[in-house]
């Protein structure tokens, strides 16, 4: 039974901080396949109004994980308005929102100039650099890989 494989996954996250044994007793763990789903099926019942909105309204939404980025011709109040119903519908999401005309989300600017969208390459300092020192213990391959995914990302960003 699929409820009963969810509470086992959620119910029995144990690990070790300093020798000593924790077990985690609310949500799932990071990076776990199953809580990667399980968050985005959430997400999804939690943001329904707001993509229904912005299809009412034309407007762009899109989500990666827990980022979220939409357009708007929304006033400031009206927006904010939007985003507090948003946040009061449930407690264990919290949002955190910047309203601009330029923006940075994800890998990429987004900039409204004259009401056209402009993108361009958000270099993220923590991404930087794309060299890995040569003396450092990847395989071969992942140093022929570099410059490749570097050029990928800038294809699929612009």
């Amino acid at each position: 039974d699929i409820m009963r494989m969810a509470r086992l996954v959620l119910d029995t996250n144990i690990f070790v901080y300093e020798k000593t044994h924790y077990r985690q007793i609310r949500g799932g763990a990071m990076g776990s396949t199953f809580t990667q789903t399980l968050a985005n099926i959430y997400m999804l019942d939690w943001e329904q109004q707001l993509i229904h909105d912005q299809q009412v309204d034309q407007e762009i939404y899109g989500r990666y994980i827990d980022d979220v980025f939409m357009t708007t011709n929304l006033t400031h109040d009206q927006l904010k308005a939007k985003l507090e119903n948003a946040h009061s519908k449930d407690p264990n999401i919290r949002i955190s929102y910047s309203i601009q005309s330029t923006i940075d989300f994800l890998d990429v600017n987004v900039s409204n100039e004259g009401g056209h969208l402009k993108t361009s390459i958000f270099h993220k300092s923590a991404a930087e650099p794309y060299v890995l020192p040569y003396t450092s213990d990847h395989p071969r391959h992942v140093f022929r890989n570099i410059p490749y995914a570097a050029l990928l990302r800038a294809a699929r960003i612009c």
